[in-house]
């Protein structure tokens, strides 16, 4: 019994003597990668926490000190982007860790808050995926509906209706003010006409361009049209709704529903 008493002391002796030992080492790393940073030698800096983050069972302030000094190294580097993983790896362990204002650069103070704010924004994308009803958040419609056919469905990002609308649109317009430019020409030719022949030919001319260009503007303003209609049909339901019911009693009615 009492040898069983003295083995379990030795055991226990050891492994705190190791855990007190892996833990001199952790913190000797630690202070290591703290003076590489402090001395400009990020790279190696950054390589060396990498290797304590992955190969080390780890606390989780030692895991926010790693991160912190692997995102400082990347911002040294110019790896923006990659320093705010690290910053976001830190809040997930710690939702309210904090840099000291004083001592820290305020170009990774910029980014550290950034990623704050986006880490922030997605707990609150998670809670209101939670709590809250699905919500589909149609396009609020601009100045551009106004201004030209297709334009607005292009901004909207709804491409096949804006290439199509913006398409016809400049077409029937160049085309109206093409032929307005041509009727005007003929206009002229065939008032300077001196023989009936050739006034009732140029006249011809003139009025084929008269008629192209009124067709061409009322294409236009068709396509106009139909470009709004489009525009405030996908940023709302169909005002008009109609509705079946068959019951044996008062047998078959129809209801329309318009909505204003």
């Amino acid at each position: 019994m009492i040898q069983k008493v003295i083995f379990v002391s030795i055991l226990f002796a050891v492994s705190a003597h190791g855990a007190c030992a892996q833990e001199d080492s952790t913190h000797s790393t630690l202070q290591t990668i703290e003076t590489l940073y402090n001395t400009g030698s990020y790279r190696t800096a950054e390589l060396n926490a990498r290797h304590l983050l992955e190969h080390s069972v780890l606390n989780d302030s030692v895991r926010i000190a790693v991160h912190k000094y692997i995102a400082f190294s990347l911002i040294a580097q110019g790896k923006s982007e990659l320093a705010k993983e690290h910053f976001m790896s830190m809040f997930k362990l710690a939702p309210d860790c904090d840099l000291d204002p004083v001592y820290t650069s305020p170009k990774i103070l910029v980014i550290f808050k950034e990623t704050r704010q986006h880490f922030l924004s997605l707990k609150k994308s998670e809670k209101d995926t939670v709590r809250g009803p699905v919500l589909i958040e149609r396009p609020v419609i601009t100045y551009r509906t106004i201004l030209f056919p297709g334009w607005e469905q292009l901004h909207q990002d709804r491409k096949t209706a804006g290439t199509f609308f913006l398409g016809a649109g400049i077409t029937t317009l160049g085309a109206g003010i093409a032929f307005e430019f041509l009727r005007s020409s003929a206009r002229q030719n065939y008032l300077s006409a001196t023989h009936s022949s050739e006034f009732n030919e140029k006249y011809d001319i003139y009025n084929r361009y008269y008629k192209a260009e009124i067709i061409s503007f009322v294409a236009f303003a068709v396509v106009y049209v139909a470009s709004e209609i489009d525009v405030f049909q996908a940023q709302h339901d169909l005002p008009l709704s109609f509705e079946s019911n068959l019951s044996k009693p008062r047998g078959t009615t129809l209801t329309v529903a318009i909505r204003f």
